[in-house]
């Protein structure tokens, strides 16, 4: 068997070769921009008893305490504003330039995430889904883990199939994301229809939480406004978080993109340079979603392709990110900074 990245990514940083592997490379600069990409940052949680979808989560909070630590030692951080300024000044992006992102907004970015960025002194993007703020139900995907994981039934009707949930809490996990990856793939209005079929058959109820409320769901405005004074990027995820691709009405889409725009800054006062695809793999963008994204006045948006960006000869509508999983062990995540071409993509078998 070939050794996993892991091993490798422990070994290179216990011999000091992590310098040699990004030299490897082509060197820092070679690399490009980097951009992290995060969702949720939670307290550990024992994984069995989770109620909400695990894939969710980034990084439990002290791994991203350290995280943090090592990004401030190691990394010059910007935001999406500090890029559009060099770029408008023709300056070059600082050779370990490096921004931070969080999808989607939930509260535990600004209970959680918001004091560790602040104590290490690095500024991050966060990207919210304006049509969730200040309300109580949950995100429409991680409210579908919820409702698969608390009901009592034994199958979730989709289209014209029911899928067996199962009998474990890792077999009713497995069920709602395979449930997931074909609601992302269906026209927009038919994924709503299906979800609501879906609420309906499960008898889906309130959340009941397994650590407190305050960390699941959307934050409020207020909280937004609060991680904006703080020095954080706030960035459009959408109004309703669909799937954009699958939004097959032009004017709906538009709205998606403008009115989130207008109404955080509306909100925080200042301008929104950049965009977060919902989803934001290969099927959650095209070709009419980057010229409406454009047409919307943003400078940037990203992707969940994985890579680091090259800004001279980059699209910047379809901007790559290095993705942080729980999963990850510290050892990776600075060996995947150092040198993303080779911890960054599946090179190695895991």
């Amino acid at each position: 068997m070939k050794p996993g990245r892991d091993f490798i990514a422990s070994l290179a940083v216990r011999t000091g070769l992590l310098g040699a592997f990004g030299r490897l490379g082509g060197g820092t600069a070679a690399h490009g921009l980097r951009v992290l990409a995060y969702h949720r940052v939670l307290p550990a949680a024992d994984e069995h008893g989770f109620e909400h979808d695990l894939e969710l989560v980034s990084a439990w909070e002290d791994d991203f305490d350290w995280q943090m630590r090592h990004v401030a030692r190691h990394y010059e951080v910007i935001t999406c504003h500090d890029l559009a300024r060099l770029l408008d000044a023709g300056r070059p992006v600082p050779r370990r330039a490096l921004i931070i992102t969080f999808d989607d907004g939930f509260r535990d970015n600004h209970q959680i995430a918001l004091p560790i960025l602040r104590r290490h002194g690095v500024p991050a993007a966060m990207y919210v889904a304006t049509g969730y703020l200040d309300r109580e139900d949950l995100f429409w995907f991680d409210g579908l883990v919820h409702d698969v994981l608390q009901s009592r039934s034994a199958t979730l009707p989709l289209g014209n199939e029911n899928i067996a949930l199962g009998d474990t809490p890792d077999a009713r996990r497995q069920a709602a994301q395979d449930a997931l990856q074909q609601l992302k793939r269906m026209p927009d209005a038919q994924r709503v229809q299906a979800l609501q079929r879906i609420r309906q058959a499960l008898g889906a109820t309130a959340p009941v939480p397994s650590m407190p409320q305050s960390l699941h769901g959307p934050m409020n405005w207020s909280q937004v406004r609060e991680l904006s004074d703080a020095g954080m990027e706030i960035g459009s995820h959408s109004v309703s978080h669909p799937v954009l691709a699958q939004v097959e009405d032009d004017e709906r889409l538009q709205r998606e993109l403008v009115d989130s725009k207008v109404a955080i800054e509306r909100h925080t006062g200042r301008p929104v340079v950049s965009l977060a695809y919902p989803v934001g793999g290969p099927g959650a963008y095209d070709d009419r979603v980057v010229a409406a994204t454009r047409d919307a006045g943003y400078r940037f948006a990203f992707t969940y392709a994985a890579g680091p960006n090259r800004l001279g000869d980059g699209d910047r509508y379809r901007m790559k990110r290095l993705a942080v999983e729980r999963y990850v062990p510290r050892s990776r995540f600075a060996a995947m900074l150092a040198a993303p071409p080779l911890f960054a993509y599946r090179w190695f078998q895991d």
